[in-house]
């Protein structure tokens, strides 16, 4: 039992010797073999953000459930406009966007058509996108403006992101801008 002993206290000692002197490969620096690999995900199509309000006042993206590939930023818009759904509100989420007026346009009104839900232009140079809203612009409260500002924002293909510019139902112009987390904190 001594001489078990013994040898199980000589390979206590010799493991971590033999751990800390490494297997004998000498270090070298970096070695140059060309570009990284790229690897190409199969991932669903893009839904579309909508963004509400978390209790803390940080605005929260909730995906588009639509079988739309992306949908446009008119489309986007206006089911924010629509309000919370059930499964959102029972996430506590809310919206401060208020609810256009109820208009039931003639369907057989060219205007009508060529005009569904269709309340957003982006200016021809690109760098400004222009929400006309079915509201009025002045009224809407600060947190309203960065629902709409992100909501426009996620769904526009152009980068550097544009200026969003909210255009009410009484003509007035203000300008918006996507925070997610309410100014001063």
């Amino acid at each position: 039992m001594n001489r078990l002993r013994q040898a199980a206290t000589a390979a206590a000692l010799t493991v971590p010797l033999l751990l800390a002197t490494g297997c004998g490969i000498a270090t070298s620096g970096v070695v140059e073999s060309g570009r990284a690999g790229t690897v190409k995900l199969a991932t669903a199509p893009d839904p579309g953000l909508l963004y509400f309000l978390a209790p803390d006042g940080s605005l929260v993206p909730v995906p588009v459930s639509d079988r739309m590939q992306r949908p446009d930023v008119g489309f986007t818009i206006g089911v924010l406009l629509e309000g919370p759904s059930a499964a959102v509100r029972e996430a506590g989420l809310t919206t401060e966007v208020p609810a256009p007026e109820a208009k039931s346009p003639d369907p057989k009104s060219e205007d009508s058509r060529a005009n569904a839900w269709r309340p957003v232009r982006v200016a021809d140079d690109g760098t400004t996108v222009r929400v006309v809203l079915p509201l009025p612009v002045a009224p809407l409260s600060g947190p309203a403006r960065r629902q709409l500002a992100c909501t426009a924002l996620a769904a526009v293909l152009v980068r550097p992101a544009p200026q969003i510019l909210l255009i009410g139902s009484d003509g007035k112009e203000e300008p918006a801008t996507c925070e997610i987390r309410p100014p001063g904190e």
